[in-house]
């Protein structure tokens, strides 16, 4: 069980391979809920001009929003006994989250089946470092009020899930692809002295599922032994045995592909040489004229103060606090004031009237979420992430401002499908295909409601 703590983090990698088509979808796969009344998508004829997808860093639904009135949220969770066959442990109560986690926990391809196992969603304490419970923690509207006024005025979606089981680097292809290339796991660190991240660094690998290589037969199996996971050790190794070696710098489709064809703006707001931006190990992306659609994040407010909102933006906060990812000294609190500086621009610009947000988390972090996911093929799906869609056109509701919880089955390629009804494009993959393109989320018949919630930065504590 050696290599399985090693494999909880990230994997080693080889040589790099063609690229291929989009992962293969299981047809039993449950379809997504049906759509809102009044939230069909007329290409040019929709209110909606620009459209937002900030991806933060390793939290759950249940870890954020599972006190949340009405949500299918939970406040205790089950565990395992990791060190005696995995037998059924006590359920336990989700205790106050801290700001500053102590250390990070397993959030990666093992781990995440470690966590759902089979269904079960009962192995969160066995991933690596969860033997403490850490990830049986939970915030509340006292400890993310702004988080939680965001859900009280806009939409909250319950059953939003992360594309595959994680962790980083192949969830965030997912968020500009609708895939990742088969790849499971975050890159080996790179040895080229000065060299930067993904495609600037030719020794970056990790290992990938040969998606376009697979038969349906080898579908069929793997899926299976991700479903019984924990059943033998051998498992592991049985999925590992299909696993290829790649270069972290890969030539799939991306949305911005299409969206430059068709003469629709973007921007990619990241950071580069960081583990969240995708777009650097995209090769045609990152060695043509289209890296320099790729900004850094501050930009953003610079474009809204001139009234040069793209039509499609990709916001990726910078490492530290301002994503959210627990340990290393992180602080929770000051990772809400990022995102409220940054909504509040939204909010105050010109763009705010023609404007949809989507704020999730990349990946499930190690913390405990009780839905299970749908299991849509080899990759996935994930635990649930928070997810917040925020727009003058989202379906009112009950919520306490008159915002709604939607419980339409989502994950992140239902913002690319979203994207892509709203410009008229074509799907990229089978997972935007079929993703929902938001549809419980809006009502388009409305006149916008232009109020928001009054959003403060906070002086945060330290501990």
């Amino acid at each position: 069980m050696v290599l399985v703590g090693v494999w909880q983090f990230w994997p080693s990698g080889g040589t790099e391979g063609a690229a291929g088509p989009g992962p293969i979808a299981d047809a039993t796969s449950p379809p997504p809920s049906s759509a809102a009344p009044n939230s069909s998508i007329t290409p040019g004829q929709n209110p909606i001009k620009h459209v937002v997808f900030l991806v933060k860093e390793n939290h759950t639904f249940d870890n954020y929003f599972g006190k949340y009135p009405g949500a299918d949220g939970a406040t205790r969770g089950k565990t395992l006994q990791c060190d005696n066959g995995y037998a059924p442990g006590p359920t336990v109560k989700l205790t106050p989250a801290p700001y500053q986690y102590p250390h990070d926990l397993g959030h990666a391809f093992a781990p995440g089946l470690t966590a759902i196992h089979g269904g079960a969603m009962d192995g969160f304490n066995c991933v690596t470092y969860g033997d403490d419970l850490t990830g049986y923690t939970q915030f509340s509207r006292q400890t993310l009020p702004a988080y939680w006024a965001l859900a009280d005025r806009f939409v909250l979606a319950d059953h939003f899930f992360t594309s595959m089981y994680g962790p980083t680097f192949p969830e965030h292809l997912y968020t500009i692809a609708a895939q990742s290339y088969g790849i499971i796991d975050n890159k080996t660190t790179g040895t080229e002295a000065g060299s930067g991240s993904y495609c600037d660094d030719p020794n970056e690998f990790t290992r990938r599922f040969p998606i376009e290589d697979l038969t349906q037969q080898d579908v069929k199996r793997i899926m299976g032994l991700e479903d019984h996971y924990l059943d033998d050790p051998a498992n592991l190794f049985k999925i590992a045995a299909y696993w290829v070696d790649t270069r972290t710098c890969v030539n799939i489709p991306v949305l911005p592909d299409q969206l430059g064809r068709n003469n629709i703006s973007w921007k990619y707001y990241a950071t580069p040489d960081i583990w969240m931006n995708a777009m650097q190990a995209i090769k045609h992306v990152r060695f043509g004229p289209m890296w320099n659609n790729v900004q850094d994040p501050s930009q953003i407010l610079t474009d809204l103060q001139k009234n040069d909102l793209p039509a499609v933006s990709w916001l990726i906060p910078p490492e530290g606090n301002a994503n959210e990812h627990p340990g290393g000294g992180v602080n929770i609190c000051i990772g809400e004031n990022w995102t409220v500086q940054y909504l509040n621009a939204i909010f105050d610009s010109k763009a705010w009237r023609s404007t949809a947000v989507v704020i999730v988390w990349d990946d499930f972090g190690g913390f405990y979420d009780h839905v299970v996911p749908p299991h849509y093929d080899v990759m996935g799906l994930g635990p649930r992430t928070p997810a917040l869609i925020i727009s003058p056109y989202t379906l009112a509701g009950d919520n306490p401002d008159g915002g709604s919880i939607d419980p339409t089955v989502y994950e992140f390629s239902s913002v690319l499908r979203f994207i892509e009804d709203l410009h008229g494009l074509n799907p990229m993959t089978d997972r935007d295909a079929q993703a929902s393109p938001l549809a419980g989320a809006f009502d388009f018949t409305q006149p916008p409601r232009l109020d928001v919630p009054k959003l403060r930065e906070r002086v945060c504590p330290t501990s």
